[in-house]
């Protein structure tokens, strides 16, 4: 049976005008040329994710996907459509849903573009979609990671709750920070690096509050050190892309505006529409 949203082995029954026809010897799918990793023949067998194209056709890739129906990993987010959901990119040519029915409320706690989500798919109405996992289905993973107190973990922003906010790290294990434990505002899909601060009954606590400051003092001084050493002035403000970031200081766009936030509330710094100005500069 050819499942959608599951890696599948079929057999190369032909080859078409745009690609390769697979079969499980009852149904068949298509393997666009774009879609393959290398030529094959008739007779081949070919490992390859279903999913459905724009036309709800079921389609094959043998790209690697980060999620399937039943193994989880982190989805890109490409877009954002308000009111709806975000989108997700997992290596096929059509990006998926993660509904507002699993994201806060408050919208500005949505992810951002190239923020990642920690999603397995599911097929609704004949659509493939992202779902992401609440803290009992991350804690029912299998993963060998272990954390020390005091260590600092990447991970990424996975829930809110009324006391507090949920991290999946890297590792796929669930940390909760309390809100004492951090400072702004943060949403979900965020880059975070969490202090484990203790572990209880199997689950993390950690603290968000010093690694943000370090990071952003170290971001700012960067930032500074750019502008005294081109007479400054900076081609760059809060509204450059993140292209433009990442080209001129090498350091995310997320990471630039907030430091720049500090530096502008520190009065170190003023702008026009063009560029940056370092001021009293001499």
């Amino acid at each position: 049976m050819i499942t959608i949203g599951e890696y599948v082995t079929l057999t190369v029954a032909r080859k078409s005008d745009l690609g390769y026809m697979l079969t499980d010897n009852k149904d068949e799918v298509l393997l666009h040329f774009k879609q393959a990793l290398t030529e094959h023949k008739e007779g081949d067998s070919v490992k390859v994710f279903i999913y459905l194209d724009k036309s709800k056709r079921l389609t094959a890739t043998e790209a690697i996907v980060p999620a399937t129906i039943t193994e989880a990993g982190f989805a890109t987010v490409v877009d954002i459509l308000p009111g709806a959901g975000v989108f997700v990119n997992i290596n096929t040519p059509k990006d998926l849903l993660l509904s507002k029915d699993y994201l806060p409320y408050n919208e500005a706690r949505w992810p951002k573009v190239n923020d990642k989500v920690f999603v397995r798919l599911k097929v609704k109405h004949d659509i493939l979609m992202a779902k992401p996992l609440n803290r009992f289905d991350i804690k029912s993973l299998k993963t060998d990671a272990k954390y020390a107190i005091s260590e600092a973990v990447e991970g990424y922003v996975c829930h809110f709750s009324e006391k507090g906010m949920g991290i999946v790290t890297k590792g796929l294990k669930y940390v909760f920070v309390p809100y004492t434990q951090s400072r702004g505002e943060y949403h979900i899909g965020e880059e975070v690096l969490v202090t484990i601060t203790k572990e209880l009954d199997g689950e993390y606590y950690g603290t968000l509050n010093a690694h943000k400051e370090i990071l952003m003092e170290g971001d700012k001084e960067i930032i500074i050190n750019y502008l005294k050493n081109h007479h400054g002035v900076m081609k760059l403000t809060a509204k450059s892309t993140a292209e433009e970031v990442e080209a001129l200081l090498g350091m995310s766009r997320k990471a630039f505006k907030r430091a720049y936030g500090g530096l502008y509330k520190d009065e170190l710094i003023t702008f026009d529409e063009e560029k940056t100005l370092l001021k009293d500069y001499k």
